[in-house]
C-alpha cells in the first residue's frame, strides 16, 4: 500500500502525518519542550528495591522528573544469564518498538524473572538502563538493562547473542541470506533484529548499518566509563529523523517537508543512510499551511472526538479510561446492503467497522485492553468472516496485538502495546469544569442541593438575610420557578433569601450564607463514616457489602444471546 509522509516543522514543535489511501493513518508529535524519552540511555541510581513488587525505582537525574520503573526481568545480571541468549534465534519482528526488542527477549526468558530483585540490586548502586516507556499520566517511565540501538536495517542488542529476522519478510531464501550476513559481520556475543526494511537491501548496506551501531556502542560505553553521577549518556534521534529511519520504505511514494532547515537535515540523513530513497525527500513550497493542502486538520479533530461516523450511515463510539477502552459500533442510518435481511446489514456494517476500529487505534495510539462491541450476529460464518477481516485489518499496524476470537455477545477482547500516551493524553487534558469525568450535575440537582443547605443552615444564620450565589442558570430555576419554596423558607426562617447568579461559575459552584460548595462538602466528608459496621453490628439493608446484590448487569439490545443474558 502506498503511503505519503507529511511533516509539518515550522513553528515550536514537530508533527508527522502518515497518510494511506488518502486517509490520515498515523499521527506523531514531538514537542521542542517536551521531547519524549523512549530509547534513551541513562546512567541511573537505584533508590528503592521493592522485593514485594519484585522491581525498583531507578533515578534518571535531574531532568527526568520521576523515578523510573525496572522489573527484575529486565536486571541485566553479573553474566550469568548469557547461556540463554547464545547462538539462539528469535523471532521478534523489531519494527515494533525497536528500542525494546532486547527487553521483550529478555522478559520472555522465565529464569531471569525468577531471580530476586534484592540480590541483584541495591540502594545507591549505578545501573546503565534505556527508556522502554515514556513516563504516562502519573506512572514513571520503564526502563530496561538490555539495550537496543535500532538502525536503518537492524537493531543491534549488545547483552544479546541472538540473531533474529522480522517475521514480515515472507521469503526463506532472503530470511537465511540477511541471518547468515549479520551472523557474518555482528561483533562477537552480541545480537541483532533484522527488520523488515532489510528485505532486498544489499549486502554492502546491511554491513554499513551493523558496523555504524556497533561503533554507536562503543561510544556509549566510552562515555558511561567517564561519567560519575546520574543523567543522560546517549538521546535518541528526534522525529524529523525518526521518520526516515522507521517509516521510510519502498511504498512510501515521498516526504513532504515544509521547514527548509528541517528538509536539509532529513535529506543529508537520508543520502548517508538511504541514497536510493533520497529523491522522494521534497520540501513543501506551497503557500497553504502544509496540514491543510493535504485535508489533514479535519481528521486530527475527528481523532480526539467520542464518535467517529462510517462512511455507510455507523458509527463508532470510543470511550478511553485508564485501564481498559471500550469501542462500541452502532448501526445508525447504515443500510448499504440492497437485501432487507437484517443479518446482512449487520455483518456489512461490522465489516466496514473493522477497517475504521484498526485505523484509529493506530491512529489514536491506543494501547493496553480493548474491548470491541461488534454488533450482535446471529450466524457464526458471519463472526468468522468479521473476525478474519478484523485481523486483516490489523495486520498493517506496527505495535503488537493480540485478539481473542468474536464471543457470543459480540465481543472482541483484544490489548495493543503501549509505549507513549494517546493521542487524546497528548493533546487534550481533563475538563476544567467536570475534571475529566464526561458530566456534570444537571441544574435542577444543583437547585435542589442549595434549596437542602438553606433549610440546613437556616436557622444557624446570625444576620437578617441568606444570600446564595450560584451559576446564572441555577440562579434562574430558583428565582422563578421555586420562588414559592424560597418564599416558604423565608417565612419559617423570618430571614430574606436573595439569589445572585454570578457569570463564570460552573455549574456546580454555589456559595450558601457566606459557605461554599467545595467546603461544604469538604465537611460533610469530615463528618461521615471513618469506617465499616462495628463487630456486631449488621450492614444496612441498602449496602451492597462484598456481594453482587448492588450490581446492575449491562442491558443487551433485545437479540439473541445477549437479550438471554440481561434475562
Amino acid at each position: 500500500m502506498q503511503n505519503t509522509l507529511v511533516v509539518n516543522a515550522e513553528g515550536p514543535e514537530i508533527r508527522v502525518a502518515v497518510i494511506e489511501d488518502g486517509r490520515l493513518a498515523e499521527f506523531f508529535v514531538e514537542r521542542k519542550q517536551d521531547r519524549g524519552i523512549v530509547g534513551n540511555i541513562y546512567r541511573g541510581k537505584v533508590t528503592r528495591v521493592l522485593p514485594g513488587m519484585q522491581a525498583a525505582f531507578v533515578d534518571l537525574g535531574s531532568k527526568v522528573e520521576r523515578a523510573a520503573f525496572l522489573y527484575v526481568a529486565d536486571v541485566l545480571g553479573s553474566g550469568e544469564e548469557k547461556k540463554l541468549f547464545e547462538d539462539a534465534e528469535t523471532e521478534d519482528p523489531g519494527d515494533d518498538a525497536p528500542e525494546g526488542a532486547a527487553s521483550r527477549i529478555a522478559r520472555s526468558r522465565k529464569q531471569l524473572a525468577n531471580r530476586k530483585i534484592e540480590e541483584l540490586l541495591k540502594p545507591g548502586q549505578s545501573v546503565l538502563v534505556q527508556v522502554v516507556k515514556d513516563p504516562i499520566g502519573a506512572k514513571g517511565a520503564r526502563v530496561t538493562g538490555y539495550l537496543s540501538l535500532p538502525g536503518r536495517y537492524s537493531v543491534f542488542m549488545p547483552h544479546v547473542a541472538q540473531i533474529g529476522v522480522s517475521r514480515r519478510i515472507g521469503s526463506d531464501k532472503e530470511r537465511r541470506r540477511l541471518r547468515d550476513l549479520v551472523n557474518e559481520v555482528r561483533p562477537k556475543g552480541s545480537g541483532f533484529i533484522v527488520r523488515t526494511a532489510a528485505e532486498d537491501a544489499s549486502d554492502q548496506e546491511l554491513r554499513d548499518d551493523v558496523d555504524f551501531l556497533a561503533r554507536l556502542w562503543n561510544e556509549i560505553d566510552r562515555r558511561q566509563d567517564q561519567m560519575s553521577g546520574a543523567g543522560l549518556i546517549y538521546a535518541d534521534l528526534d522525529l524529523a529523523l525518526r521518520v526516515v529511519r522507521d517509516l521510510l520504505r519502498e511504498d512510501t511514494s515521498e516526504v513532504v517537508i515544509d521547514d527548509p532547515e528541517q528538509h536539509d537535515r532529513v535529506k543529508k540523513f537520508t543520502l548517508a543512510f538511504l541514497p536510493r530513497l533520497a529523491e522522494r525527500i521534497k520540501k513543501y513550497e506551497g503557500r497553504r499551511p502544509i496540514f491543510d493542502q493535504f485535508h489533514i486538520e479535519p481528521e486530527l479533530r475527528l481523532a480526539v472526538a467520542r464518535r467517529v461516523p462510517l462512511r455507510s450511515g455507523g458509527s463508532l463510539v470510543i470511550d478511553q479510561g485508564e485501564a481498559l477502552t471500550a469501542i462500541d459500533i452502532n448501526t445508525g442510518s447504515f443500510t448499504n446492503t440492497g437485501s432487507g435481511n437484517l443479518e446482512d446489514t449487520v455483518t456489512a456494517n461490522n465489516l466496514e467497522a473493522c477497517d475504521e476500529v484498526a485505523r484509529q487505534l493506530r491512529l489514536r495510539n491506543i494501547g493496553g485492553i480493548i474491548v470491541v462491541d461488534f454488533v450482535d450476529m446471529d450466524k457464526e460464518g458471519n463472526r468468522r468472516k468479521v473476525w478474519d477481516a478484523f485481523q486483516k485489518a490489523l495486520a498493517r499496524d506496527r505495535s503488537r496485538t493480540n485478539v481473542t476470537k468474536i464471543s457470543e455477545l459480540g465481543l472482541v477482547e483484544m490489548t495493543r502495546k503501549r509505549t507513549r500516551e494517546s493521542l487524546v493524553q497528548l493533546l487534550t487534558e481533563p475538563c476544567p469544569t467536570c475534571e475529566g469525568a464526561g458530566v456534570v450535575k444537571s441544574v435542577t440537582t444543583v437547585a435542589y442541593e442549595i434549596l437542602r443547605e438553606v433549610r440546613r443552615s437556616g436557622t444557624l444564620v446570625d444576620n437578617e438575610k441568606i444570600e446564595i450565589e450560584c451559576a446564572p442558570r441555577v440562579a434562574e430555576l430558583l428565582s422563578k420557578e421555586e420562588r414559592d419554596y424560597l418564599d416558604h423558607l423565608e417565612k419559617r426562617f423570618q430571614k430574606l433569601i436573595t439569589v445572585v447568579g454570578q457569570k463564570g461559575w460552573k455549574p456546580d459552584q454555589f456559595r450558601v450564607a457566606g459557605k461554599m460548595s467545595t467546603d461544604l462538602a469538604a465537611e460533610a466528608a469530615a463528618e461521615g463514616p471513618k469506617s465499616g459496621p462495628k463487630n456486631g453490628q449488621p450492614r444496612s439493608a441498602g449496602s451492597s457489602g462484598g456481594g453482587r446484590s448492588g450490581r446492575r448487569r449491562r442491558g443487551g439490545r433485545g437479540r439473541g444471546n445477549r437479550a438471554n443474558a440481561n434475562a
